[in-house]
């Protein structure tokens, strides 16, 4: 069995998880006035010794979808990514997920990363949702 030393360098070497994950379940909450302000975020584990670049594919009940939203991961960070996660799609346009619009996305990175999905939403009640994603099992 290898060591916590071991287990640690073999991450960085190459990173932990998968490069493709899944989200079915997308539904930004809208804001309203309180204590806290309601969101949907991405939580990425980066632990490999090097960035890990993002993109996410975002799927629509009503349209085609929007490939490519971009994001970077630091060597051995953690980002919350919070909703609309780029201000413009990969072709420049502006980008933005109206409240209570359902979707889902897909994430693909360049290395390994863990992603768990968060939603908090303060109506008509405070409600916490996190869920990990469905990691492509061909990765892990």
């Amino acid at each position: 069995m290898p060591s916590p030393a071991d287990r640690i360098a073999r991450d960085r070497a190459s990173g932990y998880g998968s490069r493709t994950w899944y989200f079915p379940d997308g539904d930004r909450p809208p804001h309203v006035d309180g204590p806290y302000e309601p969101h949907e975020a991405l939580l990425i584990m980066n632990v490999a010794d090097r960035p890990a670049n993002i993109e996410l594919d975002v799927y629509w009940t009503d349209r085609e979808p929007t490939i490519g939203l971009k994001l970077t991961v630091g060597a051995e960070r953690v980002v919350s990514a919070r909703v609309p996660w780029a201000a413009t799609d990969a072709d420049g346009r502006p980008f933005d997920i109206p409240p209570r619009t359902q979707y889902a996305m897909r994430l693909r990175s360049d290395v390994p990363v863990v992603v768990q999905y968060g939603r908090l939403d303060m109506d008509p009640s405070f409600m916490l949702y996190t869920t990990m994603g469905i990691a492509d099992p061909e990765e892990l």
